[in-house]
């Protein structure tokens, strides 16, 4: 099932401009591991309903993308960069940005953060925002969590399953090499002290969404992030469930993420 209405820039990258599209607005949806289309499509229909006016940047990720060398990714995320310079660029002193980034996973955690920071050097100054949403993210650093969450992506038939394990524990295992000899930050930290970064930001508004059913991302990571973020000074919305599965609250709870999604969008009480 083919993206409704998305122009691809990339690999991973595709656009959607409405008809009516006003000068400033851009949602950017980075969404899972592995996310398939017809899934993708369910949230930027929620975004073509709160937010008909504003282009929607999707940012997809695979597991090649995010074991790729940082450089890799740098250039791989141009389209995307562009994108954010020329709605900025249509802006002037009486049009401000209204800008949104929603991450799903690590997945998505990881191309927000690495979009951010390109933007951050380039820019010499933090992106403004209306909000974050954080689905299902982040997650605490350990290696069975960082084995959980490729996995989750991966097929679980036999043989698939077993091949596509023994691959993931050998890149893994390879990482906290790196991480232990000190050569990298673990990802998982460097996610969870970027999205909170006012280097890299200019928003102080926020909304977590977790399940305790979710059998990917710990859901007291997510709280725990939650109440950083509060010690920090952010305006925060959290709901925590307990029945719904990873990156699928909206099976269960629609009107709530709708309304929350809306809340940052339009600068209502989180």
């Amino acid at each position: 099932m083919a993206l409704q209405g998305f122009a691809k820039l990339g690999p991973s990258i595709f656009l959607y401009t409405p008809s009516e599209y006003k000068t400033g607005k851009l949602v950017v949806l980075c969404t899972w591991l592995g996310a398939a289309d017809k899934h993708i499509d369910k949230y930027a229909d929620i975004f073509r309903k709160v937010a008909p006016n504003s282009k929607i940047l999707l940012l997809k990720s695979f597991v090649g993308s995010m074991i790729s060398p940082y450089s890799k990714q740098e250039r791989e995320m141009k389209p995307a960069e562009h994108v954010v310079y020329h709605v900025l660029d249509q802006c002037s002193g009486t049009t401000k940005p209204q800008i949104l980034f929603h991450m799903m996973s690590n997945g998505g955690i990881n191309s927000a953060t690495n979009l951010l920071a390109i933007l951050q050097r380039k820019l010499k100054k933090p992106l403004p925002l209306v909000g974050l949403i954080c689905d299902s993210v982040p997650t605490g650093a350990s290696y069975v969590k960082t084995c959980r969450a490729f996995m989750y992506s991966f097929p679980d038939s036999f043989p698939l399953n077993i091949v596509s394990t023994v691959c993931i524990h050998v890149l893994i295992s390879l990482l906290y090499i790196s991480i232990a000899t000190g050569r990298y930050e673990a990802p998982e930290d460097y996610w969870r002290k970027s999205v909170l970064d006012d280097k890299l930001i200019d928003s102080k508004r926020i909304a977590y969404i977790a399940s305790k059913s979710d059998k990917m991302i710990d859901w007291k990571d997510v709280s725990s992030h939650a109440e950083l973020a509060r010690k920090k000074g952010w305006v925060v919305k959290e709901f925590i469930f307990d029945d719904t599965p990873h990156c699928n609250h909206i099976s269960k709870y629609e009107g709530l993420y709708v309304n929350t999604v809306a809340d940052l969008w339009n600068g209502g009480k989180l």
